[in-house]
């Protein structure tokens, strides 16, 4: 797949923080991309902060679910946790090419908002690595 500009769509549990931050860096990279989660929450304040470091405007995204993708077909479908990796593969399929990116939700921990905006930042970062490798 290296050196081709892919469909993706990116699958978490809210479609509030990891998934959009993928779909914004993937399109990014030129990638037709798109996320969603399995229930969706409501847009995250820290997330479009994070995403203007890398002057990636998400202030227009609207959390979608992964039934809104129901009929569609991806290059590859990521998932962040193992259970997007499931509903993914129920929606798509077991032969569908579905990659598990296991990354923890990043509103979990401290309440200090540098430490939430450090721990944004990491994995948004991690997930600009891997779709480098992509």
């Amino acid at each position: 797949m290296r050196g081709r500009y892919l469909k993706i769509l990116f699958v978490c549990q809210l479609n509030m923080v990891r998934s959009p931050m993928a779909e914004g860096l993937a399109r990014a990279r030129g990638h037709d991309a798109y996320s969603c989660g399995l229930t969706p929450g409501e847009p995250d304040e820290l997330m479009m902060t994070v995403m203007r470091d890398k002057q990636i405007d998400m202030d227009a995204h609207v959390p979608k679910s992964l039934n809104d993708y129901a009929g569609d077909s991806f290059d590859i479908v990521i998932a962040f946790s193992p259970d997007a990796r499931a509903a993914s593969e129920a929606v798509f399929g077991e032969d569908a090419n579905i990659v598990l990116w296991n990354l923890p939700m990043p509103q979990t921990g401290s309440h200090d908002v540098r430490a939430m905006l450090d721990t944004y930042r990491s994995i948004r970062d991690i997930i600009d690595t891997r779709l480098a490798k992509l």
